[in-house]
């Protein structure tokens, strides 16, 4: 007896994301001219618009490191095995459908074509058409209930409670098993968000530290506002940073893990996220201060530009993310109304561009020869000029510290002793940085390492500690 053929979705179902939410992704980091005017043609005519939008970016999407869903990469090993029939039919465009068929070594597909977006009762008829009911389909939302109801039933990936209760015109029940179960955004969202990476927002406090003795209690409120604006939008561009990159983070050895690459969180739901913190967080920050506001307005178009096209280029990039880092400690001061020397900027500016210096590095040392960093302007060449670029730029930014600690029209620390010791702490913990880097034991974010390598920690709480004691040391004057 013939086994019904196999029919198999492919968004949401093969694989955990949606190419045509990719293709609206690509086209608006491309041209975002082009993206409103596919947009506006999508409420028209889907199938044409996802047409206009394969022709130009469906190069960029390589089917090789598409998150594929395991459930149904086993439920076709299986199919094989037992001589069943095989098919790819999708609402995707046929260009991207038959991709991800040749990749998979099944030779039937079919997609969308301009007049015919192949989803929901179309795709229905057309399955009825071509088998009758003697098919069964493995799908994965509302869209899929009609084909369901057509056939023999099939798999549910992901897929709504209503995909079991579902009946068929004549009353008969669906027999619809479920293949994965569903699976929340919630925490892909939070990862995303990167929420350690809030420890970045401290720089907020570095001049409200300097000037701690002279602070009140609405500067501390709103310097307590000011860090959860900033880290509410920090976390949205670090979304949209993750939205731009998802091709380039799958071919990547650790970034592919990713939620949006690996399609653990979705297209629309991180979308939604960028548009509602986006505007919330800029309208909190004029809330707080009105030039408070026009500095996180600033952070935020730097980070869109950078997102857009100022990652990819060499050199560019780190020296926009040092500026970004600038740009933190200039908003913490406007909170306070107390502008920030232009050494402790350089010292700011200098330390971090070594370490954006050592994240480009770290990634560049995992490269093989001939190899570059997938969407950023490196080769592996690179990697000994980056080295001794970041090993001179990080002890340019302790020389920065010592002339601010020592030498500033506007002496900010009363000892020199504690300028000495963090400065020969700070040194110590930028060369021993440099020397793992060079080692291989760096992560990828260097941020992170500085707050998980236990004595990397140790030498930064002890810098913290040393340089508090100073600054503080009016208020315990004044308790004792």
């Amino acid at each position: 007896m013939t086994k019904p053929t196999l029919i198999l979705d492919l968004d949401g179902t093969l694989i955990r994301n949606d190419l045509t939410f990719e293709l609206f992704v690509l086209c608006a980091r491309s041209n975002p001219f082009l993206f409103v005017y596919a947009v506006l043609r999508a409420l028209t005519d889907r199938a044409a618009a996802k047409r206009m939008l394969a022709a130009r970016f469906h190069a960029q999407i390589d089917a090789r490191h598409l998150p594929y869903q395991p459930e149904t990469l086993d439920l076709i090993e299986t199919a094989k095995a037992n001589g069943q029939a095989i098919e790819i039919v999708s609402g995707s465009d046929e260009e991207l459908v038959r991709a991800v068929a040749e990749h998979l070594g099944i030779q039937v597909f079919k997609g969308s074509v301009p007049g015919t977006n192949l989803t929901a009762a179309r795709k229905a008829k057309f399955l009825t058409d071509r088998h009758g009911s003697d098919f069964i389909y493995a799908g994965n939302s509302r869209a899929d209930f009609a084909v369901w109801r057509v056939g023999q039933g099939g798999y549910a990936v992901n897929a709504p409670a209503g995909s079991f209760r579902l009946k068929r015109a004549d009353g008969s029940k669906v027999d619809v098993e479920k293949l994965a179960a569903q699976r929340g955004e919630l925490i892909p969202l939070l990862q995303s968000m990167r929420l350690h990476q809030w420890a970045k927002n401290l720089l907020l406090f570095i001049v409200p530290a300097i000037q701690i003795v002279n602070l009140t209690q609405p500067d501390f409120v709103r310097l307590f506002w000011g860090f959860l604006c900033f880290s509410l939008l920090a976390s949205a561009t670090y979304v949209l940073n993750d939205l731009f990159d998802i091709q380039d983070d799958r071919q990547h050895r650790s970034k592919a893990k990713r939620a949006l690459a690996s399609g653990r969180l979705s297209i629309p739901t991180a979308t939604w996220f960028v548009a509602l913190a986006i505007p919330a967080a800029l309208y909190l920050s004029f809330l707080v201060d009105q030039s408070f506001g026009w500095v996180a307005l600033a952070y935020f178009a730097v980070t869109a530009i950078y997102s857009f096209r100022l990652k990819r280029i060499a050199v560019a990039d780190v020296f926009t993310l040092a500026g970004l880092f600038s740009i933190r400690v200039i908003a913490g001061a406007y909170i306070v109304d107390f502008p920030p020397s232009g050494w402790l900027l350089t010292f700011i500016g200098s330390f971090f561009l070594s370490l954006a210096i050592g994240k480009r590095f770290v990634e560049i040392r995992a490269l093989t020869d001939n190899q570059s960093v997938a969407g950023r302007g490196y080769l592996a060449s690179d990697a000994v000029p980056l080295l001794a670029a970041g090993c001179a730029i990080g002890t340019i930014a302790v020389l920065a510290m010592l002339i601010y600690g020592l030498s500033a029209p506007i002496t900010v620390f009363s000892s020199e002793t504690v300028v000495l010791i963090g400065s020969a702490l700070l040194l110590s913990w930028v060369l021993r940085f440099w020397l793992l880097a060079g080692r291989g034991e760096v992560t990828d974010d260097p941020v992170v390492y500085a707050f998980k390598d236990r004595t990397s920690f140790v030498i930064l709480a002890t810098i913290s500690l040393v340089f508090a004691y100073d600054l503080t040391g009016p208020l315990w004057q004044n308790l004792f």
